[in-house]
C-alpha cells in the first residue's frame, strides 16, 4: 500500500464511530486504515463495473 499524504475529514455519529473502532480492533487495524481499505475495495469494484461492457 502506498504511503498516504493527505488528510480527509468526515462527520459521523458516535454509534458509527464505535462500530468502526470495534471492527478495527477485530482486524488489528487503525480506524483510518480500515476506512482506507474499505474505500479502496469499494472504488475498485465500481471501477471494474464501469469498465465492463
Amino acid at each position: 500500500m502506498a504511503k498516504t499524504d493527505v488528510i480527509i475529514t468526515m462527520r459521523a455519529t458516535s454509534e458509527f464511530k464505535a462500530r468502526l473502532e470495534a471492527e478495527a480492533r477485530k482486524e488489528r487495524r487503525s480506524v483510518s486504515n480500515l476506512i482506507l481499505k474499505v474505500m479502496e475495495e469499494y472504488l475498485e469494484q465500481h471501477e471494474n463495473q464501469e469498465n465492463q461492457p
